[in-house]
């Protein structure tokens, strides 16, 4: 018998993992996310080579590449905007796929739009939250979950294993681990944003600059933008606060204002990349204080497990997070 899967989470984890189940033949398999819709939302990422072998093994790589932007530099910078030190990537540096930048709400409506053509669209189920889970005698699981919008609990759902794919605040890992408490904060505020403007550095390039505690990360995200000459530009302003600070906000979409990105970085205009103008013009900024993990022992029991930020939450360097 087909096992039945309960995926709780339905971001760029659930889905992939929806879609790696279905190519290893097992499709009964529900994707159930907290949010009332499944949208187009969010700022960049870029997706390693080795995480575009997988997304092209599950045959998505012509969408993925038509959709966002090839990227072949890494390059440092000072805090002045002056060049420190370049590297090749993806298929510039060898490797047998291309490193990419793409916007994330892109990414996951990707995602989204195979797994309701390859599991149906009655598989992914928005505006279920899950409140609590449990195993049976038998090894099977079931999992309560409740109306976002309305809080009213929706008919428990059973099956035989359970994947925690709900982020850094994972109701799975805190039921698993209930004396973990929250996770702790760095000190460090991250303000995100997107902004159309003229290609930098040649339109394949992302860009670190400034040090760690006041950072910059700067690369473009859209084929699209590209293809007419322009660019659609991802940046990442991250700065430490200094004592007497609050955590402040840590849901994903919290917005931030103009002003406090400006103020520590409105030194940060080169010959090549203008921050305070791509901050004016940014149509939304997000602000997340950047919170981290500890490892766990494991990250499963019996028939339940954690993955992506459930599991193994990273700081955003290097393209970890």
């Amino acid at each position: 018998m087909m096992p039945r899967v309960i995926i709780a989470g339905g971001g760029i984890g659930g889905m992939a993992t929806a879609l790696s189940l279905h190519a290893a033949g097992i499709t009964d398999v529900d994707v159930y996310e907290s949010a009332a819709a499944i949208r187009e939302l969010g700022v960049g990422v870029t997706l390693q080579p080795h995480a575009v072998r997988e997304l092209a093994e599950l045959g998505l790589f012509d969408e993925l590449s038509a959709t966002g932007v090839e990227l072949t530099e890494l390059a440092y910078f000072t805090k002045r905007g002056q060049r420190i030190w370049t590297e090749p990537r993806g298929l510039a540096a060898g490797q047998r796929w291309p490193q990419l930048a793409i916007h994330r709400g892109a990414l996951l409506m990707i995602l989204y739009r195979a797994v309701q053509a390859r599991l149906g669209t009655r598989g992914v189920h928005p505006g279920y939250h899950l409140t609590r889970f449990g195993e049976h005698r038998d090894g099977t699981v079931w999992a309560q979950f409740t109306d976002r919008r309305t809080g009213t609990p929706m008919p428990v759902v059973r099956g035989d294993v359970l994947v925690g794919a709900d982020g850094v605040h994972s109701t799975v890992r805190r039921i698993l681990h209930p004396h973990e408490g929250p996770p702790p904060w760095t000190g460090i505020t991250v303000w995100r944003g997107t902004t159309e403007a003229a290609p930098f550095l040649g339109g394949h390039v992302m860009a670190q600059v400034g040090y760690h505690g006041r950072q910059l990360v700067v690369y473009p995200i859209s084929q699209r933008y590209a293809d007419r000459g322009r660019a659609l530009v991802n940046w990442a302003a991250l700065y430490r606060l200094g004592p007497g600070h609050s955590m402040g906000n840590q849901d994903w979409d919290h917005q931030g204002r103009r002003d406090d990105v400006l103020k520590p970085f409105s030194d940060y205009t080169f010959d090549w990349l203008d921050l305070p103008e791509l901050v004016h013009r940014a149509p939304v900024i997000y602000q997340y204080p950047l919170v981290d993990r500890d490892p766990l022992p494991r990250w499963g029991t019996g028939p339940v497990t954690l993955l992506g930020d459930a599991a193994h939450p990273m700081y955003p360097y290097g393209g970890n997070g």
